[in-house]
């Protein structure tokens, strides 16, 4: 054998090598899988700027669900939350669109397997002069109704902030 091939191989034997499993790590729950101690508390989901905004002055600050049932959210299928997405981007653009203020509001829909969706909405900053467009907003999508998850619950949020919609430029 070459001698500093062998030299090499002796080396890389002794080298420390890594674990096949993970360590023992004392944040682990009792019976927690490796994939459940790293999957978050709340999954995010990044829309690029055509998909995520209603309109021009609605911008998409957060669009997030969390299952206290299966922390890595697999309860819930993907195409269910891009449909209740649709569903709530198409309310905002109808209702909140032509908005004279600068607010934020968020809305959380809690879908089981088995009931109709159950809708709370937030605001923050909003004026008296939005309140017939967020009173709009909150009919039209609490009465987004027909989601679910597969199994277990899980609560969908998505968090929108408003700014005045600017006045056309009138015409030259």
């Amino acid at each position: 054998m070459n001698p500093t091939f062998a030299l090499l191989f002796a080396l890389a034997a002794a080298a420390p090598q890594e674990p096949a499993v993970p360590p023992h790590d004392d944040h682990y729950k009792p019976g927690e899988t490796f994939e459940e101690h790293f999957c978050g508390e709340a999954m995010g989901v990044h829309l690029p700027k055509p998909q995520g905004t209603p309109a021009p002055n609605i911008e998409l600050l957060n669009f997030q669900y969390h299952s206290p049932d299966d922390r890595c959210g697999r309860n819930v299928e993907t195409d269910e939350l891009m449909r209740l997405h649709a569903g709530v981007k198409s309310a905002a653009a109808a209702t909140l669109a032509d908005s004279s203020g600068a607010y934020s509001v968020m809305v959380r829909y809690t879908l089981t397997p088995d009931r109709p969706a159950e809708f709370d909405m937030k605001v923050k900053d909003a004026s008296d002069a939005d309140d017939a467009r967020l009173t709009a907003f909150y009919h039209a999508s609490a009465a987004l109704k027909d989601y679910h998850s597969r199994s277990g619950t899980t609560y969908v949020v998505f968090q929108y902030r408003v700014s005045p919609q600017a006045p056309a430029e009138p015409a030259k």
